[in-house]
């Protein structure tokens, strides 16, 4: 099955694109986050700024400039800046240890790494470039010529994205700029995206999934609106910044976009008018919340799929869905990929039948940085006179009748955690580290979808339970176990629940039976994570509220964390994070506590992390229910309308 075009982007296709983009829509917004907004002449000066001062730096043609701390609207103009230089760009994710920062510049081999003020602590960085200077002021219109124009090579690197590696170091994907120019060409034209169009930026900066929010709608003179800060806002909030910065197309993962759904449905209300399309991707879609999504006559659903090695989306699905469909499919081909389904010696299926979702086209990856050994195992070769590179995606999927591709699995291990792609080998390794360990293995939590647990084999007999069974680890242990993790791989990639286990279940082939530990672990009787005080007990920590008053509210905001967690035995001092949650499920839990106590003001996603337990929890909500009502706005109004030129 092929949906790529023959043609291929001719010389400096990206640099061309970019000055007739800016030529054509030069008066109109490019770039907001609803303060500050520049249009598209501001933004190529800007871009031409950083360029220079990347240039005169060292940046140039096949080097790579790292992007550190920089607000979303300053990275925008950043990686716009590096390429203009000839160069190509990463991004460090929020809240990367030193060790892993330093790990992911030397991967590249980074020229340059780039932000705002004085250069950041920590050794083995490359050369700091601050960049306050050119993002804080516009160079004038008489900047120069575009030094892009002197500098990018044809098909050379755009950028670099990590992701997991089973070694426990990331992978970096390098995507050419060959590669980008099709595919913002071949999203914009599947979503006819056009001037009219403010896409919301909303995706982890270090998450490929910025630059299908940035570069389509670029493509077309559309606006590309940034929110504010880097924290992700809860579904209130999000409906907010859609309804007040008049954004039409957003693209959520699958777990956020259930959380704005639940909190849609609750409200009984639907998205703001000039909201037409929602992207949603990185996980299974249930039918049956696409379906009752579109019965309530909301902003049209995209499922998107695709990966980092193809750049960014491969496919694309829009309803509206069967009423017998079993699955959500994932779409079909964008112009600039190719997808096939292939069995044994990477031969095409027939139309029907469960194989291998194979990538192939233009937007392929030219591989791993560094990393020629996994290059060669994933980018592979059909058998096929003319069938070209393909990437083995490790995905188990079929080709519908109507030619829509359905997603059936894996055929490995690889997982996917709040849209991150992992190898949990990459986690098993740094627990296993650990002189307790003798073995380690990662497992997708079932309680929650997004979160991880880790089973664990002591390598002494002192805390071995027996073989059959499982205990849970201390919080001394927990600590310690963790802190390698933490200190190597983002903290979405850490286990919320770790076991000891006597030994793990082995499948015929002497394999761990993943599946039937993870049943092992469902069917185990749960440790109590916090015992009840006797009522009127003093509230840790709490507001000074009346004791009695609070313990009428705990019964049921003990409830709702029990719910949400999956654990009857949760108790009213454990902690939120510490039996399994985490921010998507903190979201999930306020929709729900708005619905019990609606009097209640300011309840957000952040005020579960400060107070975690149920009875602090319940202790902040009555002590919000005494608070007045005050008007405020937290988010700036919309930018000013776009105009012609």
């Amino acid at each position: 099955m092929t949906g790529a075009s023959d043609t291929v982007a001719g010389p400096d296709a990206l640099s061309r694109l970019w000055r007739e983009v800016v030529i054509r829509h030069g008066g109109r917004p490019a770039l907001t986050d609803g303060r500050h907004t520049l249009t598209y002449r501001q933004l190529g000066i800007a871009a031409k700024s950083v360029a220079g001062r990347l240039i005169a730096a060292g940046a140039g043609p096949g080097r790579y400039v790292m992007l550190d701390a920089l607000a979303p609207l300053d990275a925008v103009v950043g990686m716009l800046g590096a390429l203009a230089a000839g160069a190509a760009f990463a991004v460090l994710e929020d809240g990367l240890p030193e060790s892993a920062r330093a790990a992911r510049c030397a991967r590249i081999d980074a020229a340059l790494l780039v932000g705002r003020g004085a250069a950041p602590g920590g050794t083995d960085l490359p050369p700091w470039v601050d960049l306050s200077p050119q993002l804080d002021g516009p160079a004038p219109e008489s900047a120069g010529d575009d030094p892009g124009d002197r500098t990018a090579v044809p098909g050379g690197p755009a950028y670099a994205m990590f992701t997991s590696g089973s070694t426990g170091e990331p992978k970096a994907v390098e995507i050419g700029r060959d590669a980008l120019h099709g595919f913002a060409l071949a999203a914009a034209d599947r979503l006819a995206l056009g001037p009219g169009d403010r896409w919301l930026q909303l995706a982890s900066l270090g998450f490929d999934v910025v630059v299908e929010e940035v570069f389509p709608v670029l493509a077309h003179g559309g606006t590309v609106v940034c929110r504010p800060g880097t924290a992700v806002p809860d579904p209130q909030d999000l409906h907010a910044l859609l309804r007040d910065l008049d954004v039409t197309v957003v693209e959520l993962s699958t777990q956020y976009w259930r959380e704005y759904a639940r909190w849609l449905d609750v409200r009984g209300t639907t998205t703001p008018l000039p909201l037409r399309r929602v992207l949603v991707g990185g996980e299974r879609m249930d039918p049956d919340d696409w379906r009752r999504w579109e019965r309530a006559g909301r902003a049209a659903l995209v499922h998107v799929y695709g990966l980092t090695e193809c750049t960014v989306t491969s496919t694309m699905y829009e309803g509206p869905l069967a009423e017998a469909a079993a699955e959500v499919p994932v779409g079909t081909p964008l112009a600039n990929a190719e997808v096939s389904v292939r069995g044994p010696g990477r031969h095409p299926v027939a139309p029907g039948e469960v194989g291998e979702i194979h990538i192939g086209g233009p937007s392929l990856a030219s591989g791993y940085l560094g990393d020629p050994e996994q290059t060669a195992r994933r980018f592979v070769t059909g058998p096929r006179p003319g069938d070209g590179r393909l990437y083995a995606t490790g995905d188990l999927g079929r080709v519908l009748p109507d030619g829509n591709v359905e997603f059936h699995g894996r055929v490995d291990d690889q997982m996917k955690i709040r849209g991150h792609r992992l190898e949990p080998a990459s986690v098993e390794r740094l627990l296993a580290a650990d002189p307790s360990v003798a073995q380690a293995v990662v497992l997708a939590d079932a309680r929650t979808r997004n979160t991880l647990l880790a089973c664990l084999v002591p390598a002494g007999p002192a805390t071995a339970p027996p073989p059959d069974g499982v205990l849970p680890v201390t919080a001394e242990q927990r600590a310690r176990l963790l802190a390698r993790v933490t200190a190597e791989l983002p903290g979405w990639a850490a286990p919320q629940r770790l076991f000891w286990t006597g030994a793990l279940p082995k499948n015929a082939h002497g394999k761990v039976d993943r599946r039937g530990l993870a049943a092992r672990l469902a069917t185990e009787n749960r440790a109590a994570s916090g015992s009840a005080p006797a009522p009127g007990a003093p509230a840790p920590d709490g507001p000074p509220v009346a004791a009695s008053a609070a313990v009428e509210l705990l019964p049921a905001v003990l409830r709702r964390f029990r719910d949400l967690l999956d654990d009857p035995e949760f108790g009213v001092d454990a902690d939120f994070f510490a039996g399994g949650g985490q921010s998507i499920l903190a979201m999930r839990l306020v929709t729900e506590l708005r619905a019990d106590f609606p009097g209640t003001v300011g309840l957000r996603a952040t005020t579960v992390f400060d107070h975690p337990t149920p009875r602090r929890l319940a202790h902040w909500l009555l002590a919000a229910q005494t608070r007045p009502r005050s008007v405020s706005t937290p988010f700036p109004p919309a930018a000013p309308k776009e105009h012609k030129d």
